[in-house]
């Protein structure tokens, strides 16, 4: 049971990753290099959130609505990069 404390931390963590994920497809910089700066930070955010969600806890909500966010602003991210690298050899 004493793991129950850090297993919260971790839920509500990987929700701060998927609206932090989401954050950075909004604000990131123009260009190549804040695409994939875009597609790094949501497939991190995704994993860690997938992580988390595997594991028991009151707060297992939290890490749900973080890996949904991630992988929404990955998907986001890939389109934006596949758009970018279009335009780049056309």
């Amino acid at each position: 049971m004493s793991e129950a404390p850090a297993h919260q931390t971790r839920h509500l963590a990987a929700l701060a990753a998927g609206v932090i994920a989401l954050a950075t497809a909004v604000w990131a910089p123009a260009g190549m290099v804040g695409d994939l700066l875009m597609v790094a930070v949501a497939l991190c955010a995704l994993l860690f959130a997938l992580e988390a969600g595997r594991r028991p806890g009151p707060l297992r909500w939290g890490a749900i609505v973080g890996a949904l966010l991630a992988g929404l602003s990955a998907i986001v991210a890939a389109a934006i990069l596949v758009v970018d690298l279009a335009r780049l050899f056309s």
